[in-house]
């Protein structure tokens, strides 16, 4: 082969090499695009094209037992201005300065909280998008609106309301954008009531506008469910604006109130102090209640938990009442104060000496030793603590939000003495919330039954109606005991005519805690009892923390248990069983 042949050929194969890997390169590139990468560039492409769009769940609304708006929903605009596009539009200084001038003294006059400075500072951002205010009221948007300011837009957002403020705020809770709804109903039924969003894709045109012959698929919203409360915004209003007023006068800490159906386990109203506004929750949150234990957020009535005082002494009768081991006429002696082989000695308050005592005269006294000789004496740790226990005592109820349970030792505890029984007898050495105390008393008002505790009268998720029905827990002591401690309670309150209500009888106990190692001038006073003591509706408990300008459950608490009390009693018509003096 001749030379110039060779070299032909030679050129011939390394064009044809060369061909080969320009193939294969571009056949691996092909194999990247398509192979490696295509599903991400189609997506790419896809996203082009498809639009997907969440649709929020309008909220569940919340109603009292009457169908009062507690919690609803609003829309409400935002405020936004342009100032690159502004800039861009006006290139010349003097007629950019009148026409912001214009759109500065029609901006103030629609929203006269922010100054010219303000706005004329707003479009010298150098920023594509500035909001300027936040949901503005209905007839502000409405004068924008009809302005037609440039560079200026309304943005909608729908928003959480509390039509009436702090009414019922700790038992309610609040929403806080991107987390739902938080402590309360709306933290404990938040699923329920946010629903589930849903969503709409589309194929769109270059402007995003959908195509009418494009394709589109739509996952239909679910509404959050609508909730109903056992709640009754009249009496919770009133039993609010009386535990702020006492409490003033008092110059206590903060305090609650509770009351309850004592046949169905109805909250009827449920009030804490101090509280906050669930429509500017922000502003409160440094706020802090329960002796200075936890926020304000939190619902006192079934979070505080306190020491109850002498109005134990009625669950400590009951558990002998009920046992057989004592009746109303048993008789002890009552030197004042009492020491015991096996706990630390019991004093009566200023060390008064009752002599020979019944067990309704320990009531009346609200007499220490008598109630610490029943508990170590006739009942026994034995007979005592079941009855503690039935009664509810260191079990949250579950009513709805977060509960505290309380506590107090027993023989199985560690470290417990009998001086735990004594003191437990007359409400020391036991915490519990206010909840549990006036359930309590609710059960020994529905002749010894208990009911189970409900907050949430309804739910309507969509149609599907789920309503509580009155539910018996357990029967805690009998009728007979019930009856015969009714009387006991009802002779308490007479005697010491501190609780009164004019045309009622009334059962109660009164309760001035003090705390070991806490000054004996920082108590918790209260009250608990119930009404008509001859044929008992409404069981009623409230608190006092700390009261300064006087100290004792008898003069601090009873004064607002009363005015509560008979505004129940006007407000649901319940006859009266006692001539009006």
């Amino acid at each position: 082969m001749s030379p110039e042949l060779q070299r032909a050929r030679s050129r011939q194969m390394i064009i044809f090499l060369l061909i080969c890997v320009l193939m294969f390169a571009l056949l691996g590139r092909l194999y990247y695009w398509q192979v490696i990468r295509g599903p991400q560039l189609a997506k790419w492409a896809n996203d082009e094209h498809i639009q997907n769009q969440v649709v929020d769940a309008p909220r569940g609304v919340i109603y009292d037992s009457l169908g009062v708006v507690l919690a609803t929903n609003v829309v409400r605009d935002d405020v936004y201005v342009e100032p690159i596009q502004f800039t861009s539009d006006y290139t010349d200084a003097e007629k950019a300065q009148v026409e912001l001038q214009s759109i500065v003294t029609k901006l103030h006059k629609a929203l006269p909280d922010l100054t010219a400075e303000q706005l004329t500072k707003f479009f010298s951002s150098g920023r594509a998008t500035v909001r300027i205010a936040s949901l503005i009221s209905p007839e502000q948007s409405q004068q924008l609106r009809a302005s037609r300011i440039p560079y200026t837009f309304l943005e909608p957002r729908t928003i959480r309301v509390y039509p009436s403020g702090t009414l019922a705020a700790q038992i309610l809770g609040y929403v806080q954008p991107d987390k739902g709804g938080l402590y309360g109903i709306e933290g404990s039924y938040n699923k329920l009531l946010a629903g589930t969003a849903g969503s709409f894709t589309a194929e769109t045109d270059l402007n995003g506008n959908p195509l009418t012959v494009g394709s589109s698929s739509t996952q239909p919203v679910i509404d959050g469910a609508n909730v109903t409360l056992s709640i009754d915004s009249t009496i919770q209003y009133l039993a609010q604006q009386a535990l702020e007023e006492r409490v003033q006068q008092t110059e206590a800490l903060g305090g609650t109130a509770t009351v309850i159906d004592v046949r169905t386990g109805a909250i009827v109203a449920m009030a804490g102090a101090p509280s906050f506004d669930p429509n500017v929750y922000s502003k409160y949150y440094d706020k802090r209640g329960c002796l200075d234990s936890l926020s304000v957020y939190f619902n006192p009535v079934l979070m505080c938990t306190y020491e109850p005082g002498s109005t134990m002494k009625g669950i400590t009768l009951a558990a002998a009442l009920d046992q057989g081991v004592v009746t109303p006429n048993t008789t002890i002696n009552d030197p004042g104060v009492i020491s015991f082989p096996d706990a630390v000695a019991v004093a009566n308050w200023e060390y008064q000496a009752h002599g020979t005592e019944s067990m309704t005269q320990i009531l009346d006294y609200s007499a220490n030793v008598g109630a610490a000789k029943v508990a170590h004496d006739f009942l026994t740790a034995k007979r005592y603590y079941p009855y503690l226990e039935r009664f509810g005592f260191g079990q949250r109820t579950n009513v709805g939000g977060i509960e505290a349970s309380g506590g107090y030792r027993t023989p199985t505890s560690q470290g417990w003495t009998p001086s735990d029984l004594t003191r437990q007898a007359f409400g020391q050495s036991i915490t519990a919330t206010p909840l549990q105390v006036v359930l309590a008393y609710a059960s020994i008002a529905n002749q010894g039954t208990m009911m189970r505790p409900y907050l949430v009268q309804q739910v309507d998720n969509n149609g599907k109606v789920t309503k509580t029905s009155p539910q018996v827990l357990r029967r805690v002591i009998s009728q007979k005991a019930a009856q015969q401690l009714i009387q006991m309670l009802t002779s308490a309150a007479d005697y010491n005519k501190q609780v009164v209500v004019p045309g009622y009888s009334i059962a109660a106990k009164s309760g001035t805690a003090t705390t070991q190692g806490v000054s004996d001038d920082l108590t918790e006073a209260s009250i608990a009892g119930f009404l008509p003591a001859s044929n008992p509706r409404y069981a009623i408990l409230v608190t006092l923390d700390h009261p300064r300008s006087t100290i004792y459950g008898g003069t601090a608490a009873a004064p607002l248990w009363n005015k509560i009390a008979e505004q129940v009693m006007w407000h649901y018509h319940v006859p009266s069983d006692r001539p009006v003096k």
